[in-house]
């Protein structure tokens, strides 16, 4: 019960900080838009963390929290914009809240968050892109996520993230609580849904199989590391290159 309480109490501090900073007005080339109303819910994600798969292939049997994080991927405020479905952009200083899985922005003095992010094409904070889509979780079950564009071509490089927050005592110091962000990697093709793709060498294979002789060759040849990023991105480029 404890427990409870001292969760409710963390969500209500998120609430009150996110309300002090809802805004009123975005402007889309010369017409203002109605102002979005910020609903800031907690993520939940049912998924494991203790079943990860280990550089051999199989399922190892360690936990494995995730690295110790902040609610933002980076707390500054980055310019960048947000291009939107029918076709406007909205310019602006960007930053993503991981653990409310929100896009907030500031434009024109006015702070905000995406009320519907399905109704953006994507997102850019400085270099880095974002997708808003459907994806299916382990247990199947339909949800939505932000995902950061690693590689763009026919088969596309996604990066989730996603913060679990832990109660670390039983007392009622909430400074001792931690928040932990976990990543996994998704394919997208043609624009379906992002597919789940662990980071061991023979699930990265499968998921070219059709240029696998070429793509194993590469990755000999490159002395790649699938689970080092940026040879996965150099991978998933050359693959987009094949054919």
């Amino acid at each position: 019960m404890k427990t409870i309480t001292i969760f409710a109490a963390f969500i209500f501090l998120l609430l009150f900080s996110a309300v002090a900073q809802e805004g009123a007005v975005v402007q889309k080339g010369s017409r203002p838009v109605e102002r979005q109303k910020v609903s800031y819910e907690p993520v939940t994600d049912p998924m494991p963390v203790n079943n990860l798969r280990d550089g051999g292939g199989g399922y190892g049997s360690y936990f494995y929290y995730g690295d110790p994080s902040g609610m933002y991927l980076d707390p500054e405020w980055v310019m960048g914009s947000a291009s939107l479905l029918e076709g406007d952009n909205i310019e602006g200083h960007f930053r993503y809240n991981i653990y409310l899985q929100k896009m907030e922005c500031i434009v024109m003095g006015d702070t905000f968050a995406f009320a519907k992010p399905c109704e953006l094409k994507f997102v850019r904070i400085g270099e880095q892109k974002f997708i808003y889509s459907t994806f299916y979780r382990s247990d199947y079950e339909v949800s939505n996520s932000w995902f950061e564009v690693l590689c763009e071509g026919g088969c596309e490089l996604l990066l989730r993230r996603y913060i679990k927050y832990r109660v670390t005592d039983g007392d009622d110091d909430l400074s001792n609580d931690q928040l932990f962000k976990l990543e996994e990697y998704y394919t997208r093709r043609d624009g379906a849904s992002p597919e789940r793709m662990f980071i061991t060498k023979d699930d990265v294979i499968n998921a070219m199989k059709d240029h696998e002789a070429e793509v194993s060759r590469f990755i000999k040849s490159e002395k790649l590391k699938v689970k080092e990023q940026g040879d996965l991105v150099k991978l998933f480029a050359y693959y987009n290159g094949l054919d």
